[in-house]
């Protein structure tokens, strides 16, 4: 039985950056829910003056009430409902992919990226031609998301916006004038403006392609490094998901900017100060959770905070969560060998993503 950590500062200062960690469970919800925080990163001090210059429609960044108003125009296409209805075109997105595998696997390359990529061209009903674009323009929009992200980072991920939503515009003036059964369709129906729908398919790429890419590598390593766990993912998926989720979720911290004096924990944070959240240890504190660090897929969900909280929990969790458990499942049920190849797994050198550059994988004993 793995010891569990000990969280002795939920809520500590970080001399050299003047930022607040946060990383109790209890604590990272209080501000998640809290109306008192701001997710916008251009109300960040501390954050690179290129920031100003993304995209103002990004619901991930904005704040109540212009947050509110998108978020409600645009949740009924995310509803847990809403998701299960794709459920068969996604289990043929995870079937095509899983066809062209063969006993040599590189998982992030090979199937991982492939499988959201696939899913929101065909909901967006872009075709191979926008499966190809958003490939080339994903890796630099992410660049967005990261805390330390350099001034070059910022301008490579405002250019690929930029070239996104050029290419998007005319998709979207065709679209008003013959809707189909499509997210951009859905979207444009629902109230959305132009520009609206654009930043919205940007989230799409920058968040929801990557993270669930994320929660698909990190559980296919998680499942093999913990051989015994393989049977509780294939009987309870959709358990054994938010396990992996708690445990090896796609995103180490989030960011807020306090808007006015707040105590958290005996602890005071003047207005404007920024707090890093640190989402993957508060998702291991045994304050909440019983022998944290162990991985059991078979454990009684109790909640965690890998799709944040509150107002800015995340709009894809739904399609997030059954990607992952139709590619999981997937792909041990097509491989029932499944197995690490000599090659060491390669973790990306991120801030922000708890993620894969490379797993090399054998499909046959």
């Amino acid at each position: 039985m793995t010891t569990p950590i000990a969280v002795t500062s939920p809520v500590e200062r970080d001399e050299e950056s003047g930022a607040f960690i946060v990383s109790g469970f209890d604590e990272v919800a209080a501000v998640v829910r809290s109306l008192s925080w701001s997710s916008d990163p251009r109300r960040n001090s501390l954050a690179p003056a290129e920031m100003q210059q993304l995209p103002s429609t990004i619901v991930l960044f904005m704040d109540p009430p212009d947050h509110t108003r998108l978020r409600r125009l645009v949740s009924p296409a995310f509803t847990p409902r809403a998701i299960e209805r794709l459920r068969p075109r996604i289990r043929a997105v995870v079937d095509a992919a899983l066809s062209g595998l063969d006993d040599d696997i590189e998982l992030m390359s090979d199937f991982a990226y492939v499988v959201p990529l696939a899913v929101i061209a065909e909901l967006l009903d872009v075709g191979a031609e926008g499966a190809e674009m958003f490939q080339d323009l994903t890796p630099d929009l992410v660049r967005m998301l990261e805390f330390d992200s350099t001034a070059e980072d910022l301008e490579a991920s405002i250019d690929a916006s930029m070239d996104l939503m050029m290419w998007l515009t005319p998709i979207i003036a065709d679209r008003k004038q013959h809707p189909g059964d499509d997210f951009i369709s859905s979207m444009l129906e629902g109230g959305l403006t132009v520009d609206e729908v654009i930043s919205m398919c940007v989230l799409l790429l920058a968040a929801g392609h990557e993270t669930t890419a994320n929660v698909i590598g990190n559980g296919t390593l998680a499942v093999l490094r913990n051989p015994d766990q393989r049977a509780h993912l294939l009987t309870d998926p959709a358990r054994a998901v938010e396990e992996l989720l708690r445990m090896e979720g796609p995103i180490k911290v989030a960011g807020r900017t306090a808007v006015e004096d707040v105590e958290l924990a005996g602890v005071h944070i003047p207005a404007g100060s920024f707090a890093l959240l640190a989402l993957d240890r508060a998702n291991v504190d045994p304050r909440r959770f019983d022998d944290p660090l162990r991985l059991d897929l078979s454990r009684e969900p109790q909640g965690h905070l890998a799709f944040g909280g509150g107002p800015h929990f995340c709009l894809g969790a739904a399609l997030a969560r059954l990607e992952a458990i139709e590619a999981l499942t997937g792909l041990f049920t097509r491989f029932p060998d499944l197995r690490l190849a000599e090659r060491d797994a390669v973790w990306r050198d991120s801030t922000t993503f708890h993620a894969l550059n490379e797993l090399h994988l054998r499909s046959h004993a």
